[in-house]
């Protein structure tokens, strides 16, 4: 996350999100529109996030305008509950809901969809130019296909128009000892009178804001990415749409490996490496000292298309989507000194198909109900290598490959029945069958001092099938409050892990179970002032079992002896408040607040001889809470300003590592008119440095009295100017 709040806790509703705005000659200044007008669709009813009995988000165009959010990862700086979570700066993309992390070793457990179009881990870039996006929170797997066991991400890119327009934004910014130059261009309009086309090229290169000034390929760290993304709305009816979307996705970072760990405690670090490993060298506030060579490539091209079309009195959607991903990272500095000792690296081929179909009422039905039927498959093969000793980018060797297909089917179904004239009841079942199969052959891994880490040869099999319910109430007592109440269960299957451990490890690891969650909900929103002002509480709980958490093994000395893998050895409680504001509390301003407060345990967990029942839930912090504040005093004029906390954090499941409690703040001044406008910012105006990710022992050395994690973006200040035509 590049940005503000690390929100990982539990959450409530918060209300229409955005500042809607009205392009007078001299500039946008905010519309009178009410924040109950904004329209919910990912629930497939049309209703209005006030009256939508779900914990709910929406970001609307012009507040993305207004935020400067140009990625997946930038969401949830204003959407509670909701991390984007990313290992490293050039690392995947992976959706945490209330606390119910994602990671990359397994399935997003909430799911995206872009324009109607089902996709797990998207690129990060492919948010584009949006029109709105939608988060919901708690388990929609009656609602949608696609896996949504934590939640539901809807991403609306803009649609070509009947006219020719384009947008061009170009983004400079400096923080700490680099640079950055991003671009944005987007061109739409009709190509005939049916068609309309649009297309999104943006180009980055930026410095890493972690230096490895000791590089051994003299490559100290940058990232220079390319997206292209183009859309195609066919109409060829009143009744029928068609939409097409593809994207190409291009990564490259020298000198980068994709998780990059930072030593917490400097001091200790320095007293046990600077002068027998590195040199004598000291190592700075934003530094990796790894003589390892580094380099991270992705390539990633996905394809999707939809149907809509309007029955008399239903509508039928057809979705499907196909992804191909390869990714080669090489660099994870073992010994994380700059002494030549061993290193790691990998080399992933992924390839996703996801089909989904929905039969749903039309929007002016009694009786509403959707029924569904999805269908994924993933097929990945993996290569780890490894490098011993002093060597360059061609000098890592490779094991053998290892290969795991997945095969999902689910049908779904959901019907909501007014019993009276402001109440209403629900329920959805959900029946999926999972099959996930492994192949994998005979090798081994040389880590050098490490010994060599091994794969046995397996040919597994598996299928897994669940029934997942869901039933709600909601009650509208008057026009200003709605009440909900709702119970719902979600579920990940099992498989097999893709790993490889020493001698001494005597458990076999090969498989994990599948996961099973119930997630608890009680909520309230409230509209006054004409739509001026919104609130939204709600309070939950989550119990989930056999959860699926990614481990690294040690031995008692602290050193690793296996790669990452998954175990289920886990059981979880989540449990808390959370409360949302959106107010317009006078002409020109716009204002947005949320305090989220959890409580996250291990109900039960072996981990080697110790059980951590009790323990809090690793990345989930105690608080999250947010504020923005945005101001035009007069046409043209925007300032804007933003303050995020984050509450105290464990880094592992032991509990030892954590990361106290913190702020940062985000500033932005801009002129705006209707054709262009100029905005400066500073993010994280304080310089806070944080550690953000799960926290790990010395790979090599074991315990040395510190830990190792990921940061946080430093300050950066930039200029971003757009133009419109």
């Amino acid at each position: 996350m590049q940005r503000g709040v690390l929100a990982v806790s539990i959450g409530m509703v918060m209300g229409a999100m955005g500042t809607p705005a009205a392009w007078a000659d001299d500039g946008p200044t905010a519309s009178a529109t009410s924040l109950d007008k904004v329209v919910v669709t990912a629930t497939r009813t049309q209703d209005t996030l006030a009256d939508t009995p779900v914990a709910a988000t929406v970001l609307t165009e012009a507040f993305i305008r207004d935020a400067r959010i140009d990625s997946l990862r930038d969401i949830d700086d204003y959407v509670p509950n909701v991390h984007f979570n990313q290992i490293g700066q050039v690392g995947g993309t992976y959706v945490t809901i209330r606390g119910i992390e994602s990671n990359p070793f397994i399935a997003n457990r909430a799911a995206v969809y872009i324009d109607g179009i089902p996709f797990r881990q998207p690129a990060d870039q492919a948010l584009g130019f949006a029109e709105q996006v939608e988060v919901l929170r708690g388990p929609q797997g009656t609602l949608y296909g696609a896996n949504t066991e934590s939640g539901l991400v809807l991403i609306q890119t803009r649609a070509p128009g009947d006219v020719f327009e384009g947008e061009a934004v170009l983004d400079a910014q400096r923080f700490g000892h680099g640079t950055g130059l991003d671009g944005r261009v987007r061109v739409s309009g009709p190509l005939t009178s049916t068609l309309g086309g649009s297309m999104v090229l943006a180009r980055g290169q930026t410095d890493s804001y972690v230096g490895n000034p000791v590089s051994s390929i003299g490559e100290s760290g940058e990232i220079r990415d390319t997206f292209y993304q183009g859309k195609l709305r066919w109409e060829p009816g009143e009744q029928t749409r068609v939409d097409f979307l593809a994207y190409v996705s291009s990564l490259r970072a020298p000198g980068l490996y994709e998780q990059e760990f930072l030593p917490m405690d400097r001091a200790v670090y320095d007293a046990n490496y600077a002068d027998a490993f590195n040199g004598g060298r000291r190592i700075g506030r934003s530094e990796l000292l790894h003589d390892a060579p580094k380099r991270t490539e992705e390539d990633e091209v996905a394809i999707g298309a939809s149907l809509r079309h309007a029955f008399a009195s239903s509508v039928l959607d057809v979705a499907l989507s196909w992804r191909d991903v390869e990714e080669r990272s090489f660099g994870t500095d073992l010994d994380m000194t700059a002494t030549p000792m061993s290193a790691g690296g990998h080399a992933d081929d992924e390839r996703y198909l996801n089909l989904e179909t929905r039969w749903s009422s039309g929007d002016d039905a009694t009786l509403r109900w959707v029924v569904g039927y999805n269908h994924y498959r993933d097929e990945r093969d993996k290569r780890l290598s490894t490098l011993v000793g002093p060597g360059g980018l061609d000098d890592y060797r490779y094991a053998p490959t290892q290969s795991s297909e997945a095969r999902d089917h689910a049908v779904f179904a959901q019907l909501a029945v007014p019993v009276a004239e402001r109440l209403r009841v629900g329920a959805g079942v959900r029946y999926e069958r999972a099959e996930r199969s492994k192949a994998q052959q005979a090798g081994a891994l040389d880590l050098g001092p490490l010994g060599t880490f091994a794969f046995p040869e397996e040919q597994l099999r598996e299928t897994f099938d669940d029934v997942l319910p869901r039933v709600w109430i909601d009650w509208k007592p008057s026009d200003h409050w709605l009440l909900y109440a709702s119970v719902a269960k979600g579920w990940i299957p099992g498989g097999f892990n893709l790993a490889a451990a020493s001698a001494s490890v005597d458990r076999d690891y090969s498989r994990y179970d599948a996961e099973s969650l119930w997630t608890y909900e009680l909520g309230a929103k409230a509209v006054w002032l004409d739509g001026r002002v919104m609130l939204g509480v709600a309070l939950f709980q989550t119990e989930a079992d056999h959860w699926q958490d990614y481990s690294i093994l040690y031995n008692d000395q602290g050193q690793v002896v296996s790669t990452t893998l998954i175990t289920t050895d886990a059981s979880i409680r989540t449990r808390g408040v959370e409360v949302e504001l959106s107010a317009r509390p006078a002409e020109g301003w716009d204002i947005t607040a949320s305090l989220g407060v959890v409580d996250a345990e291990y109900t039960d967990y072996t981990y080697g001889l110790v059980n951590l029942r009790g323990g809090p839930v690793k990345l989930v912090p105690d608080w999250d809470a947010s504020l923005a504040v945005g101001w035009r005093p007069w046409r043209g004029l925007l300032l804007r300003g933003e303050l995020q906390g984050v509450g105290d954090m464990a880094l592992h499941a032991q509990n030892i590592a954590r990361q106290p409690a913190y702020w940062t703040g985000n500033l932005q001044v801009g002129w705006e008119s209707t054709s262009w406008s100029v905005r400066m910012y500073a993010d994280n105006i304080t310089d806070r440095r944080a550690f953000v990710t799960s926290a790990y022992t010395n790979s090599l050395f074991g315990y040395d009295g510190t830990w190792y994690a990921g940061i946080n973006a430093p300050r950066t200040v930039g200029v971003v100017a757009d133009w419109r035509w």
